[in-house]
């Protein structure tokens, strides 16, 4: 079976209900339709800790969420369109792609979009 998390952006937390996210991914269509007949199962349904803008805290509680995911080994992290949407430049949001360099780092399969057609790998960003 395949492990499936989905991140997606706090920010968005203002207005969705991520029903698109669960939707196409109970019907196995856009992002999802890769698995075909694959037994999967969605894990996370992981919001960030937040951006310059918009922050839950400290760092703390951002690693001990990474960790817990880490745990439960997931095959598979989906990338919301709204860590990209959310953003002033319309690029994926820097936050985001630093948990996907962490999760990738760790050997899980990233795949651009839920309900979106995002599937083009954003441009790379530099972290200090």
């Amino acid at each position: 079976m395949k492990k499936i998390v989905i991140l997606r952006c706090l920010r968005s937390e203002e207005n969705c209900t991520g029903a698109a996210c669960f939707q196409v991914f109970n019907s196995r269509i856009a992002q999802f339709a890769r698995y075909g007949d694959e037994e999967i199962q969605l894990v996370a349904f992981m919001v960030c800790n937040g951006c310059r803008k918009l922050t839950l805290g400290d760092s703390s509680g951002l690693e001990e969420k990474i960790e817990r995911i880490l745990s439960i080994k997931p095959d598979v992290i989906h990338v919301g369109i709204c860590c990209k949407t959310r953003t002033d430049d319309n690029e994926y949001c820097p936050e985001a792609l630093r948990l996907v360099d962490i999760f990738r780092n760790h050997g899980i399969e990233i795949v651009w979009g839920t309900h979106s057609g995002a599937t083009r790998h954003p441009r790379k960003f530099t972290y200090e």
